[in-house]
């Protein structure tokens, strides 16, 4: 198989993957669907004979953050989706403009380093390291600030599911 053939049909994994993530109403399907879009990806980066990355991609997060995912969504209560509510989304239009305004803003770097005049443009040999660099260098705390952040929500998800406790009498 050519390696055209096979990112062909690891893209169309991920793109299936990744639409059956977010439509499926069983939330336990969803999630395996996000594992096949993350095994897809991972696969992608093999063709781009990035091995390292393709074993991150599998430790983490399909080892890692899927599992997690599974036992956060085990923990609730409504698990098929078959429910009688019906969630609309009514703000759909300005969900997209926030999307656009995001991916726009973590472009904004690499944008930058083609917009450099041609003269300092010979001088620089961009690569994934300098695009690495330019893309975290100035986002590392918030990184690091946004995974707490998600750890603590993950926590009082968790400690909200369990429900409260009931007391206990005293026997006087």
């Amino acid at each position: 198989m050519s390696q055209e053939v096979a990112f062909w049909i690891l893209s169309a994994m991920a793109v299936v993957g990744a639409l059956f993530a977010v439509r499926l109403r069983n939330l336990v399907h969803g999630v395996f669907s996000l594992l096949v879009f993350f095994a897809a990806v991972a696969g992608l980066f093999l063709l781009l004979m990035a091995e390292f990355i393709a074993a991150v991609q599998v430790l983490v997060y399909i080892g890692a953050v899927g599992i997690l995912l599974l036992f956060a969504i085990m923990l609730t209560e409504r698990v098929t989706g078959d429910d009688a509510r019906r969630v609309i989304s009514r703000g759909w239009f300005w969900g997209l403009l926030a999307a656009i305004a995001v991916f726009g803003m973590l472009l904004l770097p690499a944008i930058r380093q083609t917009d450099l005049p041609k003269t300092a443009q010979h001088d620089v040999k961009p690569s994934v390291k300098q695009l690495g660099k330019q893309l975290m260098n100035p986002y590392a705390v918030t990184l690091e600030v946004l995974a707490l952040l998600l750890t603590a929500a993950l926590i009082g998800t968790v400690a909200n599911a369990q429900g409260a406790k009931p007391k206990e009498e005293d026997p006087k």
